[in-house]
C-alpha cells in the first residue's frame, strides 16, 4: 500500500509541473502570501506559500505543500516524547539521567484546491503528519464554499494570533486546542470576524471512580467566536456530557462551558507582547490534546464523585511571551504558561493527578531564506500534583525545517 502512494505521488508531481505553464484558473500566489486555510507555520517562512497548478480543462487549482522537520531533542531530567509533553512528568517511568532523541515526524504533507463556479469558490485541504507514531496521521480534511466549513479542522475555540513562536509543536500549555469534525459558518466584515460551531462533542472521563461508566454525548458542542484584525480575539463553547444508562446503568449530566481570549499587541516595530487566557469547567481534553484515555488521567474533564454525581473539573490557564526581530533574518520568543484544575483532594485516588504545569522557554530562530528555517530553545516545565509533590525538567530542543 505504502508503495502504491508513492508510485501515485510521483505521477501526480510531474503532472502538475507539466501545466504550470497553461492558463491557471486563478493567478500564481506571489511568494509570502497565504494560499491554504490551514493553519500557519509558526517556525520558518511566516507564512506556507506555493503556486498553483490548474488541471487543464478545468476551472479547478491544485496545490501540493508542506514541510520536513527534524527535531533533536536532549532531556536532562524526563523524557518529554516527540513533541515536549510537560505532562510527561506525572510518570516516573519517564525519569532519565540524560537523553537524546532525533525526530521528523512532525514533517507534514497537505494538498489543496480551489475550484471556482458560477456560485462562487469551493475550497478543499487535506493535511497530515506522522505524529505519533511514524504513520501518516490525518490533520485536517474539510472543504469551504462561502462562509461555510464542513469537515476537521481546527476547533472554532481556539486563536492563533496570541499564540507564539515557538520550536515546540502546538506552542505553551494551557493554550487551548483541537481538531474536531465539525460545521463552521464564518463571516468577515472589514477588521471583524465572527464564527459558530457546531462540533464533534466528546470529554475525557477520569478513571477515578468511574468503573463500569460508559459515556455519550447527546448534543454537539456549540462555539462562537470573534476576532478583530491580528490584535484580539474571544470565544466561548458550551458543551453536554452525560453518561449511559443503557450501557451502564448510570444517568448523569453535567455541563461543560468556557471563554478563551488572546492578545497580540506590538511594542514598537520589532517587538511583540501576547498573552492568552482560558477558564471554565470541562475544559481538559482542549488543554491537553491528546487522546480522551490519556486525557481521562491527566487533565479530565468529568469525574464520577463519591455520590456517583458527574461533575466537570475547573481549571485556568494563562501565558505570556515577548517576541521580538533582531533583523530580517534573525528573531526571538521568549514566554511562560501555566495550567491549573480543580481535582477533588478528598479523593484519595486524585492525590497522585496534576493540580498544576507551569511551562516556560526562550529561543533564537534563524530564517535562511524564505523555505529554510533553524533554531534552539530552552524549555522548562514544571509540575506539582494535588498532595503537594513537584517535579521539573529542563530540555534543549534544535530544529530544521525545510518548506515546499
Amino acid at each position: 500500500m505504502k508503495y502504491n502512494k508513492v508510485i501515485a505521488l510521483a505521477i501526480m508531481l510531474p503532472a502538475g509541473v507539466s501545466v504550470a505553464a497553461t492558463s491557471q484558473a486563478y493567478d500564481v500566489v506571489p511568494a509570502g502570501e497565504p494560499v491554504v486555510t490551514g493553519e500557519p507555520s509558526r517556525v520558518g517562512a511566516p507564512w506556507n506559500h506555493r503556486s498553483t497548478f490548474n488541471i487543464p480543462g478545468t476551472n479547478t487549482d491544485v496545490a501540493f505543500g508542506g514541510y520536513i522537520k527534524l527535531d533533536a531533542f536532549y532531556d536532562f531530567d524526563y523524557d518529554q516524547g516527540d513533541s515536549t509533553d510537560p505532562l510527561a512528568l506525572l510518570n516516573p517511568a519517564n525519569r532519565t539521567d540524560g537523553r537524546t532523541n532525533f525526530t521528523a515526524y512532525e514533517s507534514r504533507l497537505n494538498f489543496r484546491t480551489q475550484t471556482r463556479t458560477d456560485y462562487g469558490t469551493v475550497s478543499t485541504y487535506l493535511e497530515g503528519h506522522f505524529l505519533p507514531d511514524g504513520k501518516f496521521n490525518l490533520r485536517h480534511a474539510y472543504g469551504e464554499f462561502g462562509g461555510f466549513l464542513a469537515g476537521q479542522s481546527w476547533t472554532n475555540f481556539m486563536h492563533f494570533l496570541g499564540t507564539p513562536r515557538s520550536l515546540k509543536l502546538g506552542g505553551p500549555i494551557g493554550y487551548a486546542t483541537g481538531r474536531p469534525s465539525q460545521v463552521r459558518y464564518t463571516h468577515r466584515s472589514g477588521p471583524n470576524t465572527f464564527a459558530v460551531s457546531l462540533e464533534e462533542p466528546s470529554f475525557a472521563l477520569s478513571p477515578i471512580g468511574s468503573a463500569g461508566v460508559d459515556t455519550e454525548n447527546r448534543l454537539p458542542t456549540l462555539t462562537a467566536r470573534y476576532q478583530f484584525s491580528q490584535t484580539f480575539g474571544i470565544s466561548a463553547l458550551v458543551s453536554e456530557f452525560s453518561t449511559n444508562e443503557a450501557t451502564s446503568g448510570v444517568d448523569e449530566r453535567t455541563t461543560g462551558y468556557g471563554v478563551a481570549a488572546q492578545l497580540a499587541l506590538p511594542l514598537g516595530s520589532a517587538t511583540t507582547f501576547k498573552a492568552n487566557a482560558t477558564v471554565g469547567s470541562g475544559l481538559g481534553s482542549y488543554l491537553s490534546y491528546v487522546p480522551d484515555a490519556v486525557a481521562g488521567m491527566r487533565t479530565p474533564d468529568a469525574y464520577v464523585d463519591a455520590d456517583g454525581s458527574l461533575e466537570s473539573v475547573d481549571s485556568q490557564a494563562y501565558g505570556i511571551s515577548l517576541e521580538h526581530r533582531w533583523s530580517a533574518d534573525w528573531s526571538s520568543a521568549i514566554g511562560a504558561s501555566r495550567f491549573s484544575q480543580d481535582l477533588p483532594d478528598e479523593i484519595a485516588g486524585f492525590q497522585a493527578g496534576l493540580d498544576r504545569v507551569q511551562y516556560s522557554y526562550a529561543n533564537l530562530i534563524w530564517d535562511i531564506n524564505d523555505r529554510l528555517a533553524t533554531g534552539i530553545e530552552y524549555q522548562h516545565s514544571d509540575i506539582e500534583r494535588v498532595n503537594g509533590e513537584s517535579d521539573d525538567a529542563h530540555r534543549i530542543q534544535a530544529s530544521v525545517q525545510f518548506q515546499f
